[in-house]
């Protein structure tokens, strides 16, 4: 096992040497492109909120079309229904 002190010498190669310094200046630019993302962000207006009485008249306006859609549906049926006795009724 080897013991580090202070009269430990490390021996770093120039090309090692240069992808350290690649990775930190690296991290170092990361950082600061997430921090000017943060502030950007927070910067950015808040969403809007939809109070109560917006949420209920979206709801009843969703009931609504659902429930013509559901119209739409039978009539629609009912029709395929008509077509499909005439075409058979001609034979």
């Amino acid at each position: 096992m080897t013991v580090i002190s202070e009269t430990t010498k490390l021996s770093l190669s120039p090309r090692n040497f240069f992808t350290v310094i690649l990775l930190v200046g690296s991290f170092v630019g990361m950082y600061y492109t997430l921090q000017a993302d943060i502030q950007e962000a927070r910067e950015l207006p808040a969403p809007a909120e939809i109070n109560l009485q917006q949420m209920v008249e979206i709801q009843k306006e969703l009931t609504f079309i659902k429930t013509e859609m559901l119209e739409m549906k039978e009539t629609l049926n009912r029709l395929d229904d008509r077509i499909y006795s005439l075409k058979f009724k001609k034979r």
